[in-house]
């Protein structure tokens, strides 16, 4: 049976301080983090994410592709990759709307290092505007974490 260790959640809503959020071609920014306590070596952890993004339609570019990744340890390329997922849109040209919104909902898990055991570790959440084109971060922003051992 599985003992929940920790548990950590950072939610930010659409409109709050930093949101609407515009995107620089590929540029990684942090969009939150969690912190985890790793308490021994058997400690597993699990997340979940949700972000809301949108581009806007009258725009040259007829694929537009983002990049969000979790990260343990900060937020930069020399941080630990755990996963990275990649969600994209591509344009019509007859389409009645101004903007596309899209959420993204992920799941990650991770066995963190020996060298993390005693310590609490930042799960960093990611986004990356991948190529050519414009998109924005309009929200929400959902990062929850949790330690457990087996």
């Amino acid at each position: 049976m599985s003992n929940w260790i920790d548990f950590s959640a950072q939610e930010v809503s659409v409109g709050a301080e930093s949101l609407p959020l515009n995107l620089t071609a590929g540029t990684e920014i942090l969009l939150t983090s969690v912190f985890l306590s790793i308490p021994d070596y058997q400690t597993r952890v699990n997340g979940y994410a949700t972000i809301g993004w949108e581009t806007p339609l009258l725009q040259n570019t007829q694929h537009i592709n983002m990049i969000f990744r979790i990260r343990r340890g900060g937020f930069t390329s020399d941080h630990k990759l755990i996963c990275w997922f990649v969600d994209s849109i591509t344009l019509g040209h007859d389409v009645p709307i101004l903007t596309i919104d899209k959420t993204l909902s992920l799941q990650f898990t991770d066995q963190p290092s020996i060298e993390n055991v005693g310590t609490f570790q930042q799960y960093c959440l990611t986004a990356e505007l991948a190529g050519a084109g414009q998109a924005t971060i309009s929200g929400p922003i959902t990062l929850i974490g949790g330690t457990f051992n087996l």
